[in-house]
């Protein structure tokens, strides 16, 4: 299953969000609060950081079932994640107090919340992807 919505995200600009979601995921017992959370957080995020000023941008979410568990992806096509701030962000305030002023809003505790949220649950958050062709975050959820 597939849809497709646009959202306002500021002025004159617009997001697309297209969900695709597997036919075959089954029943999972978890937390659909923390699980919520975490995706609202990744969108969020993609929003907020996977967009050069002023253009619109597309964003991904895919729901699919593997061996291990549930996998929700979630990706943006904007300019990646620079490699020398992939080893930080999942560290709890990453940001520093004057880089958080002069950026985008958050002080870094949004990917070590969820990751910790995801790992609660016996799953996990992960950087998949980041290129120059956007960034790819894996939340995993175990069905066993």
């Amino acid at each position: 299953m597939g849809l497709f919505f646009h959202l306002p995200f500021t002025h004159h600009r617009f997001i697309a969000l297209s969900i695709a979601i597997a036919e075959d995921l089954g029943d999972v017992e978890t937390d659909v609060t923390a699980i919520e959370q975490v995706l609202f957080n990744l969108i969020d995020n993609a929003c907020k950081y996977g967009l050069s000023e002023g253009e619109c941008g597309r964003i991904k979410l895919s729901v699919k079932r593997e061996s291990e568990g549930i996998y929700f992806e979630v990706s943006d096509l904007g300019k990646g994640i620079a490699s020398n701030e992939r080893r930080r962000l999942f560290r709890a305030f990453h940001k520093s107090a004057q880089k958080a002023a002069h950026s985008k809003p958050g002080v870094g505790l949004g990917l070590a919340l969820c990751r910790r949220l995801a790992r609660a649950l016996g799953g996990d958050l992960k950087l998949v992807k980041s290129a120059s062709s956007g960034a790819c975050f894996q939340l995993i959820i175990p069905t066993a």
